[in-house]
């Protein structure tokens, strides 16, 4: 399989799950629930970059293509984005290669911020919260926005791997973080810090 076989095949994974995060901003705790639909896919692997090459939206058709290799590497690199998106800095090659690292970037112990477009003059995404992580010597920034403003329903909208670009936001603190398995509704604690905070 080549890379966005894998990376699929991880967001596919992905999907079963959901994530509940607890988070401290100046003492006032929030919720966030971080969650995976196969819509998300398209511009999260960078996708919507190639345009001068047919990538279907659909995520159906999409996928289909992709499991039945129409869509593979090659035909990829036939777009003369995949190595360097216009007037960016970013690769669509390196963010559907890191892709397959996707939960581990998030299981590890990593840092979150609160995302602000005034402190990134250079960037033109739309997030709430940045997460940066690090694993196998790879650096990821995974930026997550609120789905419905009604919610704590929250989706992955961009991620990049070893930007040039630092990007910058609002220091906040994790109290809790869990993996649930959709399917067995078992969850997974990966950090907790809200028992202690309560202690105290």
């Amino acid at each position: 399989m080549g890379d966005i076989q894998d990376a699929l095949a991880t967001f596919q994974y992905m999907m079963g799950y959901k994530y509940k995060f607890v988070i401290s901003y100046k003492k006032v705790a929030y919720s966030i629930e971080l969650t995976f639909d196969s819509k998300d896919f398209h511009h999260m692997a960078g996708l919507h970059y190639l345009k001068d090459i047919d990538i279907p939206k659909t995520p159906k058709v999409l996928f289909d293509k992709i499991t039945n290799e129409k869509i593979n590497d090659k035909y990829l690199k036939e777009s003369v984005y995949y190595f360097q998106i216009e007037e960016s800095y970013a690769k669509v090659k390196d963010r559907i290669s890191g892709l397959r690292f996707l939960e581990q970037f998030l299981d590890s112990k990593n840092l979150i911020c609160k995302y602000v477009r005034f402190r990134n003059i250079y960037s033109n995404i739309d997030a709430d919260y940045l997460i940066k992580s690090a694993v196998n010597h790879m650096t990821a920034y995974i930026f997550l926005k609120k789905r419905d403003k009604r919610s704590n329903d929250y989706c992955i909208c961009s991620f990049f791997i070893e930007p040039k670009s630092e990007y910058n936001g609002i220091n906040v603190y994790w109290l809790y973080k869990s993996k649930i398995d959709l399917g067995s509704g078992s969850e997974n604690i990966l950090y907790n810090r809200l028992n202690k905070d309560a202690a105290k």
